[in-house]
């Protein structure tokens, strides 16, 4: 079956900052509060367990480095054209589209980080 994933790339200080950002938390009735990521990019729904993260201690420019050993990483890296920019995190969510998405944005910067949307790809389950 064919899916979409949706990729973003970013600038983080540290594997903590990372994972701060990307922290869905909740309230004492159990309600989810949007992590800071969705918040930014207004991300609509997606099953959260479909997500893959990463940070690297040096940032990259090349696509198939930064994307090797993701899930699915022979067929993504190939749909993605180089990049001029480097980075150091990735994240990835699988079985999302974002350009779908009505208040779909190309890039967030704030002082901590940076995170553009670089595209979406299809892959097929194995």
């Amino acid at each position: 079956m064919e899916n979409n994933v949706s990729l973003w790339l970013g600038n983080f200080s540290s594997e903590d900052d990372l994972e701060e950002y990307m922290d869905v938390k909740y309230t004492k009735d159990g309600d989810s509060v949007p992590s800071q990521f969705e918040k930014d990019f207004k991300l609509g729904y997606y099953d959260r367990d479909l997500i893959e993260k990463d940070w690297i201690e040096v940032a990259e420019n090349n696509i198939h480095d930064l994307l090797i050993d993701f899930s699915y990483d022979n067929q993504l890296i190939p749909q993605f054209k180089v990049i001029q920019k480097k980075y150091n995190t990735i994240i990835l969510i699988y079985n999302y589209d974002y350009k779908q998405e009505k208040s779909f944005l190309n890039t967030t910067v704030k002082d901590a980080y940076e995170v553009d949307f670089i595209g979406v790809a299809k892959y097929r389950d194995e």
